[in-house]
Formats: structure tokens, sequence, C-alpha cells
């Protein structure tokens, strides 16, 4: 049989606007490049940012005033969570909103980190570009394993089994073998070339 490598899509990330804004910085320039967990990837800037970081302080200094102060009117510290929480889905961690409350200067930048260790595989936007919530930055891909998509002949099925191992070569690499296991064989026939498509999952290091 005879195939070709691809990404494995369960082990793919994406870095993508948290927030409505600018890209004033990508930390990545092109695509290849390895990075780790955590790393800086994007710097956003974003009014909206700001006016909530600003609006959470406001809240904060009221509720340090109304301590210990009776009142009619409700509990202004009630308005403190939601705003906090809109930072956070954002992507803001605890000790980021922790800074901006004990400093009391809003900022109207985020950086954006990357979720996962990989090779970037995708650059979809430039410095400068405007970006809407979820729009797509970049594409991460690990490569610990991947995927081997192989043409299997009608003929060949009865060979062929769910969990089964393969071994097979590479042109990148000769004499080497790779050793993976079939996770999925395609139920449908391919009419013209009378083939299936057969994956399997594979580390992207050899068996000897």
């Amino acid at each position: 049989m005879v195939g070709k490598v691809d990404y494995d899509e369960t082990r793919l990330g994406y870095i993508t606007a948290w927030i409505s804004g600018r890209l004033d910085r990508l930390y990545v320039d092109y695509t290849g490049v390895a990075v780790k967990k955590g790393d800086h990837m994007v710097y956003i800037y974003s009014p909206e940012l700001y006016s909530t970081q600003d609006e959470l302080i406001q809240v904060l200094k009221r509720t340090r005033k109304q301590e210990g102060v009776t009142s009619v009117f409700p509990d202004v510290a009630d308005l403190l969570e939601p705003v906090r929480e809109r930072l956070r889905l954002w992507g803001m961690t605890k000790e980021q909103i922790q800074e901006i409350e004990e400093s009391e200067k809003p900022s109207d930048h985020l950086t954006v980190y990357s979720p996962m260790s990989g090779i970037v595989i995708q650059k979809n936007r430039q410095e400068g570009d405007y970006v809407n919530t979820g729009d797509r930055i970049y594409t991460v891909a690990d490569l610990n394993q991947v995927w081997v998509m192989l043409d299997a002949y009608e003929s060949d099925l009865v060979w062929l089994r769910y969990g089964q191992e393969i071994i097979f070569t590479t042109e990148a690499y000769p004499g080497e073998e790779f050793v993976g296991r079939i996770a999925f064989i395609d139920p449908v026939l391919n009419d013209k070339t009378r083939t299936v498509k057969v994956r399997s999952m594979c580390p992207t290091f050899p068996a000897n």
C-alpha cells in the first residue's frame, strides 16, 4: 500500500483572538517555528479591554468605600465578579486581574499565549490586521504523533482490521521502519481507484 503522512487532527491547537482589536505584534513570523506551551504568540490592542479593566477598578474603589457602610442600594461588590469573569473569558489569568486591581492601572493590550507545544503550521494574519473575537491567527501541531493515510485496494481489505499493527517506511528516512496502528477504515470504496482510505496513528520516531 502507498499513502502519505498527515497531521493528527486531534493534536492541533488554534491561537485565536480572544477579543476584538488590532494585532500590534505577532511573536512568530513564519510557519515551521517550534513553540512551547505558554509562549507569547500575539499582542492585541483593544479599547474594549481598557474600558472593562477601568470599569473593574472603579467598581473596586466603590466597593472599598462602601465597606462598613449600611446602604439601601444593592451591594456594589456584587458587580465585581461579572467584570472579572468577562476579563477571564478574554484570556486574562487570575494573577493578571489581581495585578490590575492592586495597581489600579488598566491596560489596552492583551497577550495571547500558546495553548500547547508544537510546530506552527499555519499563520493566518499579519501585524496590523484588525480581528474579531474568535478569528484564527495561528495553528499549532503536535508532531509527536501523526496520521498515515493509506490507499488500500479492495483485495487488501480482507487482511486489514481496526487496531492492527502496521510497519511502513518513508522516502524521507530510507532504511528506517515506523510502527503504527490502524485507527479507521473508510467504509466507502472509491469507484474510480477501487481503493479505500485507511488511517493509522503513528509516533514520529522509528521502530528500531
